[in-house]
C-alpha cells in the first residue's frame, strides 16, 4: 500500500523546469604541457665548497658557482632547475648563498638537507 502511495505522489508531483535544482557549472583548467626538466645537483661540503654531483665538478666560490648555474640556464632555459644538497654539518649560510644565486638568476630550486651523519 505504501509503495502504491509513493508511486502516486511521484506521478502527480509537479516536475517542470522551474522546480529543478540548478547545479553549479564548472570548467576544467588546462595544465601546461610538461617537458623534461634538466636538474643540476649542487652539493655543498661542510667547508663551503660546491660540487656538481653528476659531473663531479668542484667549484671553489660563489663567483664560479654563479657562472656555472648561468651556463646551465643559458643552455636549457626554463627547463633548467637546481637541486641544492647540503649535509647536516654544512653551515646554513652556504645553502642560503646558493638559493640566493638561483633567485637572482630566476632559476627554480629545491633544497635537500641530510639531517644526520648516519
Amino acid at each position: 500500500m505504501v509503495l502504491i502511495l509513493l508511486f502516486g505522489f511521484i506521478v502527480i508531483s509537479d516536475m517542470d523546469e522551474d522546480s529543478m535544482i540548478l547545479l553549479p557549472a564548472s570548467s576544467e583548467t588546462e595544465l601546461p604541457p610538461l617537458g623534461p626538466e634538466v636538474v643540476l645537483y649542487i652539493g655543498i661540503t661542510s667547508d663551503g665548497n660546491f660540487i656538481d654531483e653528476r659531473e663531479n665538478v668542484h667549484l671553489q666560490d660563489t663567483v664560479q658557482l654563479r657562472r656555472y648555474i648561468q651556463n646551465h640556464q643559458s643552455r636549457f632555459g626554463d627547463l633548467a632547475k637546481v637541486r641544492i644538497r647540503s649535509n647536516y654539518d654544512t653551515k646554513a649560510k652556504y645553502t642560503i648563498q646558493v638559493a640566493e644565486i638561483c633567485d637572482d638568476l630566476n632559476v627554480s630550486k629545491a633544497i635537500d638537507v641530510r639531517l644526520t651523519g648516519n
